[in-house]
């Protein structure tokens, strides 16, 4: 027996999907805008999160030519 909006191996048509022909309805829309904008609210405080704590090394010593070991 076939349902309506089904085709005969019980999988829905594209015609009556949701989105079909860019006809979402709001709340998926709504969703599809979080999930944007909370990867982009994160991308931003990992990226500020890494130059903050980055590691900067030791600071370089600017010892004259006379004062340093020479080595042989």
């Amino acid at each position: 027996m076939k349902k309506e909006g089904f085709n005969e191996y019980g999988e829905p048509t594209i015609q009556e999907l949701d989105d079909y022909k860019g006809k979402a309805p709001k709340e998926k829309r709504k969703a599809i805008i979080w999930v944007i904008v909370t990867g982009l609210i994160l991308g931003v405080f990992y990226a500020l999160a890494k130059n903050y704590f980055k590691d900067v090394g030791e600071k370089e010593l600017n010892v004259p030519q006379e004062q340093r070991i020479l080595h042989y």
